[in-house]
């Protein structure tokens, strides 16, 4: 019996190389501001230059690539007042959920949000700053998850995207790292006694303590760079 031929093999599809792309610049394999070449990117996943385009496009559409007139794409890079929007969107939706989230709280759900902590604690002290970073946005996401609100859980995924894919992972600094940890399990144990308003403060201070953090690297960058 003649073995049918396996017939050629099917390439990336726009969304996959839009996930590639994103992966990447998880991965700090394209870094913010670096400028992203077509031909470049097409011999790194295999494909022709329209899907590039059109994940590119979509990318842009995101806020993750900029689009700059007769120079091409870049990788995003976070702004200082970009940043601070961003934490103030922050602060209004977590403060806003935190009643929902202590209404819906039941043994379950708590387990969950101390496994997210657990992951973020475990991963401290690992060099790859980008990664600490998303697991504390996962941390954060467990419990806006358990607002059962969607629409204020994809707008919170969408700001945490921003901040941190755009953000240099470079500039967490360990003091900061530190402070974190601490700061999640203030979290943590505020939703275990159930108490809304020692939530409410916690995750106030938390996220100006960030926001204060994120500014200034971005401050000091910039007078670098002048």
């Amino acid at each position: 019996m003649i073995p049918k031929k396996s017939g050629p093999r099917k390439g990336l599809t726009i969304e996959e190389v839009y996930l590639k792309i994103k992966e990447m610049i998880y991965f700090n394999k394209l870094a913010p501001g670096q400028k992203l070449i077509y031909s470049d990117l097409s011999e790194r996943l295999g494909v022709s230059i329209t899907p590039i385009v059109q994940a590119l496009n979509r990318l842009e559409n995101s806020k993750l690539v900029k689009y700059v007139p007769n120079k091409g794409y870049f990788v995003g890079e976070i702004t200082e007042e970009e940043a601070k929007q961003l934490y103030q969107a922050r602060e209004a939706l977590e403060i806003y959920i935190v009643p929902m989230v202590i209404q819906n709280l039941d043994s379950k759900k708590l387990d969950e949000i101390q496994k997210a902590f657990s992951a973020h604690l475990e991963a401290y002290g690992d060099r790859f700053n980008r990664g600490l970073i998303l697991l504390d946005s996962k941390f954060h996401l467990q419990i806006a998850e358990h607002s059962h609100n969607q629409v204020i859980y994809r707008v919170l995924k969408d700001v945490f995207e921003q901040l941190y894919l755009k953000y240099p992972p470079q500039n967490l600094s360990d003091e900061r790292a530190k402070a974190v940890v601490v700061e999640h399990r203030e979290i943590l144990n505020a939703l275990r006694k159930r108490d809304v308003q020692a939530t409410v403060d916690v995750i106030k201070l938390h996220i100006k303590a960030g926001m204060a953090h994120v500014i200034n690297s971005l401050k000091s960058n910039s007078d670098l760079v002048l």
